[in-house]
């Protein structure tokens, strides 16, 4: 009897602890699965909320960090970089060690209805999300430290295999909602070329379709125009250039 306890009690500790070790690898492995894959997202960094409610649907990220080293901007301009391999496993371990592999608040109680950075951090195959207030919170805080360290601008040149270049995309969003003019907009806005704006996906209160291939080049030089005539009526556009690991508009929305 005391040979079956015993070694039933051994079972139950060698469980323990391969649970324990199971969950210490996914939240403290700074060689994360996601390295080396391509369009596997590493790390992400956003800014929302406050009066102008920012980040909304459809918004591109700031920052977007890839597991074969490729980051991208976001912005008027969206840029490319490219991390070596040994930089981009050095900034995904300090990522682990300044705690962004635990979801979390980093508060600052002095502002109200502030703006936050959102920083999302994969590890162990799920995506962890750290909220920085009015993109400050604790002075000393590990995670507002490392905040810089997701500014490609930041990064040395040597850590780098290539120089930046603008960010082409593969595919890009087409979000149209009702045009705010009215009068002549209305009556000279060109006849929209492409899929249908009204039958799109919704992101938010827009309406969404994705244009791939020749069509992406040519979308992008006709949208310095945002209002355009389609099936009777007139809408207000934005060509938002989809990230590699947002394969469709149901991304945006995310």
């Amino acid at each position: 009897m005391r040979t079956a306890v015993a070694t039933a009690l051994i079972g139950v500790a060698l469980l323990a602890s391969g649970c324990a070790g199971d969950s210490q690898a996914q939240v403290d492995d700074s060689a994360s699965p996601s390295l080396g894959v391509a369009d596997a997202l590493v790390l992400r960094t956003k800014t929302t909320g406050g009066f102008g409610g920012l980040g909304g649907p459809g918004t591109m990220p700031e920052f977007s960090l890839y597991g074969d080293g490729r980051a991208i901007t976001g912005g008027a301009h969206p840029a490319e970089y490219h991390l070596s391999p040994q930089a981009l496993r050095r900034l995904v371990s300090d990522a682990s060690k300044a705690g962004l592999a635990t979801p979390r608040t980093v508060d600052d109680p002095r502002f109200a209805d502030a703006t936050y950075k959102v920083i999302t951090f994969v590890t162990g195959g799920r995506p962890r999300t750290t909220k920085i207030i009015n993109e400050g919170g604790r002075a000393g805080d590990p995670a507002t430290a490392f905040l810089p360290r997701l500014v490609p601008a930041n990064w040395p040149r040597g850590d780098q295999t290539t120089d930046p270049r603008p960010y082409r995309a593969a595919r890009v969003a087409v979000l149209a909602g009702p045009s705010p003019d009215t009068g002549d907009t209305a009556s000279t806005a060109p006849k929209w070329p492409f899929k249908p704006l009204a039958t799109g996906s919704r992101v938010g209160a827009l309406s969404c379709t994705v244009l791939t291939g020749r069509d992406v080049a040519k979308v992008q030089r006709l949208a310095v125009r945002p209002d355009w005539r389609d099936r009777g009526q007139t809408f207000r556009v934005t060509v938002r250039p989809l990230l590699p690991d947002e394969r469709d508009c149901a991304a945006l929305n995310r």
